[in-house]
């Protein structure tokens, strides 16, 4: 607390002339800004709102000998005669100003509450949102937003200013009403289109050539598949010749138990057949030296083309400023560890097409967008095996990811295409003999090829639009206009529904779809 005791004559020269406050109010010497205000003599204090760095101007009814401040940190008084004094804001919060007379009797009790000056960022509010009616409100070293700005942007644009007066972001209550909140639809059209191709062409020759009981020349050529693997379908076929059977004569059977017509081999003691019979007997065959002489040649050739194309059109409608978020495709399991029974858990991961975006309504109809589109599938490449080998082993798959996050701003109705998501791979191998592989024409018999090559470009367009609710009676289902087909129809004319169509039958008039709309029922 600060008492003040006036001396009979003394002066403080310190403010000079006195006038209404406002943006352009005179300053005094001290650069306070100086306030005028019609104050009136009495015992209830009187409140009297100074914001930080102004003075206020007192004349008393008569002369003043003390001034009482309980809290000089908040204001000071600057005394310039017995009947005028200045008080003068210092920082945010509340004081009492009491001045007394030489009886000791109180001539005027203020109740002084300093805050954090405003006019300077009104100004500003006014000038950067012209379509905006906002307030700004100052609370001891706080302040407080209000009013009603005509979008969401102009409201975030009044704190980001606001922030800039105060000494902490956190001092900024922000209780801006917004006019009207805008919905966007977000139309997006995710188009995925693969292609693969495989060629296998293979040539498979063995052959063990020699004579009787010593291997004189081998030949071994197989395909390895090295890309695929193995042949995945396509065509195999080819020629064998077994020469490890030597010809021997054979003649007529002689003795009991033999059937007319049988053909012994004939040896030479003579039985069982006769070498009289030397006349009549011919080449058979005999036992030989196993393994030897004996030659195949395989030809094995596949080739497959695919064409693959995925297609997604999701819809999505968000309040301005709010995140939504579409996902079509699947969730896999991931084991994440064990819980006290030793029970293994799991944390289910997203694949498939998804999509998520957060717009925000700029002004004329602009939309700024944040978007992040996904597209990942389910392969073995990448995956992982927990406890190969074991009963209880896991395999957990891997994903391949295509990922675009962008941030763009549009027109309503307006069209964005993010293109150039390519990914293209080859591979081949070739197995031949050393040597062989460079013999024109007939090198080709001597080696294989196994090639494998995948191509795939993902594009998304994203067309945003500014929409508003509609009337019930405008809305149809793929239901509306179907009948099911009665027994007879289907079992004699194989049909599944009377009618299909829009607008339905029972509809009201003008209620169908306009624009290329449709469904399909299969």
């Amino acid at each position: 607390m600060r008492i003040s005791r006036m001396k009979p004559f003394a002066v403080a020269a310190s403010v000079a002339v006195l006038a209404l406050g406002g943006a352009g109010a005179p300053m005094d010497q001290a650069g306070a800004q100086t306030t005028r205000a019609a104050i009136t003599a009495g015992s209830a204090p009187q409140l009297v709102n100074l914001p930080r760095g102004t003075s206020f101007a007192v004349d008393l009814p008569s002369d003043a000998r003390d001034v009482i401040i309980s809290n000089p940190r908040v204001a000071e008084a600057m005394l310039h005669s017995p009947r005028r004094i200045t008080m003068i804001g210092l920082e945010g919060g509340e004081t009492d100003a009491v001045f007394l007379d030489g009886s000791g009797r109180t001539i005027l009790a203020l109740r002084v509450r300093v805050d954090a000056g405003v006019s300077a960022l009104q100004d500003t509010l006014n000038r950067i949102a012209p379509g905006s009616d906002l307030r700004a409100e100052a609370v001891n070293d706080s302040i407080i937003l209000t009013g009603l700005a005509a979008s969401p942007a102009d409201a975030d644009r009044a704190a980001q200013v606001a922030r800039a007066f105060v000494s902490a972001p956190e001092k900024v209550m922000n209780m801006i009403s917004v006019a009207g909140s805008d919905q966007v639809t977000l139309k997006v059209r995710v188009v995925e289109v693969q292609r693969n191709v495989i060629k296998q062409l293979g040539f498979d020759t063995q052959a063990v050539i020699g004579r009787v009981g010593d291997t004189q020349w081998l030949l071994g050529n197989s395909a390895t598949w090295g890309v695929n693997g193995s042949l995945l379908g396509g065509l195999a076929g080819g020629i064998a010749r077994d020469t490890t059977k030597n010809f021997q004569m054979e003649g007529p059977c002689l003795g009991p138990g033999w059937p007319e017509g049988a053909l012994c081999p004939v040896i030479v003691d003579g039985s069982p057949g006769d070498p009289s019979n030397w006349e009549t007997a011919q080449p058979g065959t005999g036992p030989g030296s196993d393994g030897l002489n004996k030659g195949s040649a395989t030809l094995k050739a596949f080739e497959r083309v695919g064409l693959v194309r995925t297609l997604a059109e999701p819809n999505l409608t968000s309040v301005n400023g709010e995140a939504a978020s579409f996902l079509a495709g699947g969730e896999f399991p991931v084991p994440t560890g064990r819980d006290r029974d030793g029970q293994i858990t799991v944390q289910y991961k997203p694949y498939g097409v998804a999509l998520g975006f957060r717009p925000v309504v700029l002004s004329e109809g602009r939309i700024s967008l944040q978007v992040k589109v996904e597209v990942s599938e389910l392969t073995p490449s990448g995956g992982l095996t927990i406890g190969a080998g074991t009963p209880s082993s896991i395999t957990l798959p891997g994903l391949t990811v295509r990922r675009s996050e962008n941030t763009v701003e549009l027109p309503s109705g307006g069209s964005m295409m993010i293109a150039g998501l390519l990914q293209e791979s080859t591979r081949q191998a070739v197995d031949s003999l050393p040597g062989m592989t460079n013999i024109p024409v007939l090198g080709q018999l001597f080696r294989s090829r196994d090639y494998l090559m995948g191509e795939t470009e993902l594009v998304v367009i994203v067309e945003p639009y500014v929409v508003t609710p509609t009337a019930p009676g405008r809305m149809q289902t793929p239901a509306d206009g179907l009948r099911i087909a009665h027994d007879a129809q289907t079992i004699f004319f194989g049909q599944l529904n009377q009618v299909y169509g829009s607008p339905a039958p029972t509809a009201q008039a003008g209620a169908g779809w306009r624009g290329p709309v449709g469904y399909v029922i299969e």
